[in-house]
């Protein structure tokens, strides 16, 4: 078992030569019986044990019922779900026939794929090697195929996957991205779009733990998935062995402008990292951007309400904020002359109306130790956690950007008053609160903890170089991910917003 600092995996993992953990393969379909041929075809020859392997096939609704062909692995059953309102299509399938299952290891595939003998196996060394992975094996695409399911068959049994097509291609973008981060050792916030459900694995417990795929989404399931997937901790790997063939062209490809339409305010109730699709309305969310606890003991309305505007400088970002008081001592006699809880009051009175602010009962006199105050956080999807001492004039929209730069799991820093102010990423507070021991030494063993005084971090952020550099890293960053006329307009957009705030007059 390896024991991960940030997202770090053995290099050159070999197929186990004695296997033990089961596996359970699950493909949901709605018709498509000639492709799910092929795929039963291409299985039955994997090499990972057939002891230790079952197949689920889950018929969700298909015109014609689905029937299990002549060649399939041994173990496979078919289930034909029920659908009702409310309980259709490949999310609530998948999930109530998962939920269900033994095996150790949970194999999702679609109906369309056809795999080399070793695609399994080369999953399944992963989970042998640890429990914290999320797996995707690698696939190309195909314009056409004119094998049998038989002839598929023989082919992969004399060893010729990579002959059964000499022209295929694959998404650029996606194996930009899985280049770019390293094969997601370095996935950076937007690694989890690497995560698609064409053929990924995980422990049947953390698919458990994970709550499956998220029951309200019809489309772009596994994008939902990656993203909580990354945020819980868990290490994804992109196995460039476990090769595969998909037949034919990808429903998104096929329909892009629709299932935009569709997915896009879909997934960004979810995904905060999706702030330029967030940035178009100013709506609530699901899941905000940042959950920040904020100790007001010693701060005044007009500290508390700058805090929050900086930090939501970034269009389509959002924030949880919990504000930690002696808020009961509001409830004793008082004269609005001369009331020693002005400030207090002030903050209550304004913001006890807004759904954004919660209010959480401390003592006056309460030592808050770095411990006690991120055992008050709420592990979920949101990818930032801060904390700040309320009379602490610090600019936390810039605390997070040092943090992402630092690529350290908590930042944090500490004035002369010694107020302190720190921001957590989302997936160093999942590993850390899941592992024994102090969550803070947790932190700071697995992914990092950098301290610094409050002068050092205004050097920092500070300075017209470090402006242009950070300016510069924004373009690079950003401009990755235009490929297409459509988001080459949505980051123009962007672009020409960020600079009109940056030179318009404040005030």
């Amino acid at each position: 078992m390896s024991k991960a600092y940030r997202f770090t995996r053995p290099q050159d993992l070999e197929i186990v030569d004695k296997p033990k953990l089961t596996v359970g393969i699950v493909i949901a379909c709605r018709d498509g019986q000639e492709k799910l041929d092929l795929v039963l075809a291409s299985l039955a020859v994997q090499s990972y044990p057939s002891r230790l392997i079952s197949v689920y096939i889950i018929d969700d609704g298909s015109q014609r019922p689905l029937v299990l062909p002549k060649i399939k692995p041994r173990g496979t059953t078919l289930i034909t779900y029920k659908n009702s309102q409310g309980h259709w299509g490949k999310t609530a399938a998948t999930n109530d026939v998962a939920a269900k299952l033994k095996e150790d290891v949970l194999w999702f595939i679609d109906g369309d794929m056809v795999f080399d003998p070793d695609h399994l196996a080369h999953h399944m060394k992963w989970h042998h090697e640890s429990e914290d992975y999320a797996v995707l094996g690698w696939k190309r695409f195909v314009q056409s195929w004119s094998y049998s399911p038989a002839q598929l068959n023989n082919a992969l049994l004399k060893g010729e996957f990579l002959d059964l097509h000499h022209e295929s291609w694959g998404k650029d973008l996606w194996e930009e991205r899985v280049e770019r981060t390293q094969d997601l050792v370095k996935p950076a916030l937007d690694g989890y779009r690497a995560f698609v459900g064409a053929t990924f694995s995980l422990r049947n417990s953390q698919w458990k733990r994970l709550g499956g795929y998220n029951r309200e989404l019809i489309t772009g399931e596994d994008t939902e998935l990656g993203w909580r997937i990354f945020t819980s901790g868990m290490r994804t790997v992109v196995d460039r062995q476990a090769h595969s063939w998909h037949l034919g062209y990808s429903t998104v490809e096929q329909n892009k402008d629709e299932i935009h339409r569709h997915n896009d305010p879909a997934l960004a109730q979810y995904i905060p990292q999706m702030h330029s699709i967030r940035s178009r309305h100013n709506f609530d969310w699901r899941v905000p951007t940042y959950q920040v606890l904020v100790d007001v003991r010693s701060t005044n309305l007009q500290q508390l309400l700058t805090l929050r505007t900086e930090l939501l400088a970034l269009p389509g970002t959002s924030a949880e904020l919990t504000l930690l008081a002696p808020w009961s001592l509001l409830q004793d006699r008082y004269s609005p002359v001369g009331d020693q809880f002005a400030e207090l009051r002030e903050i209550h009175s304004w913001l006890k109306g807004s759904s954004e602010y919660k209010f959480v009962e401390i003592t006056s006199d309460a030592q808050l130790s770095i411990d006690s105050i991120i055992d008050r956080f709420t592990p979920s999807a949101t990818p930032y956690y801060l904390f700040i001492e309320g009379s602490f004039s610090l600019n936390l929209k810039d605390l997070v950007d040092y943090l992402l730069a630092s690529e350290n799991g908590l930042v944090g820093v500490a004035n002369k008053e010694d107020r302190r102010a720190f921001a957590i990423i989302a997936p160093a507070l999942a590993r850390a609160i899941s592992g024994k021991g102090w969550i803070y030494s947790n932190i700071a063993a697995c992914f990092g903890a950098l301290w610094m005084t409050e002068e050092n971090f205004q050097q920092i952020n500070q300075g017209k170089h470090n402006r242009v550099a950070r300016f510069l890293r924004y373009l690079k960053r950003e401009g990755k991910k235009v490929n297409s006329p459509r988001q080459l307009v949505i980051f123009l957009k962007k672009l020409i917003s960020l600079l009109l705030r940056k030179v318009s007059p404040r005030g």
